[in-house]
């Protein structure tokens, strides 16, 4: 017989379990993971509103669109419509609204930068 720790992995107050600076995750609908993101990504519906279109998206056009019901964010000069991701986002919608209308590049990279170094930890 297995001898299985109580305790649950990572340990509490451990490094990679430090909420200080820490992305926090919200829970999500039902039919809400990555997984169902994929499928409705791999299923053909246009998530973009565009029809496959590309458009010029001038500063003052993307702050047009910065409400949850129609919401676009630039990261590294490409503009995304993050409407259809809203209730997919692990962080909620909240977190996707903090660049909303605006240029996110700055805000994206510093999640990234914070999930890289949890990952090496």
């Amino acid at each position: 017989m297995l001898n299985v720790p109580a305790q649950a992995f990572p340990a509490s107050g451990s490094q990679q379990r430090a909420a200080a600076g820490g992305r926090s995750k919200v829970p999500l609908k039902p039919g809400r993971s990555l997984m169902d993101w994929i499928r409705l990504t791999k299923s053909g519906k246009d998530l973009t509103g565009l029809k496959g279109r590309l458009i010029e998206v001038t500063e003052q056009e993307l702050a047009k669109h910065s409400k949850k019901d129609d919401c676009w964010i630039c990261i590294r000069g490409l503009v995304y419509n993050v409407t259809p991701y809203m209730e997919y986002h692990p962080g909620g919608d909240d977190e996707l609204m903090r660049a909303a209308g605006t240029d996110g590049t700055d805000l994206f990279d510093q999640v990234r930068i914070l999930e890289l170094h949890f990952l090496t930890v």
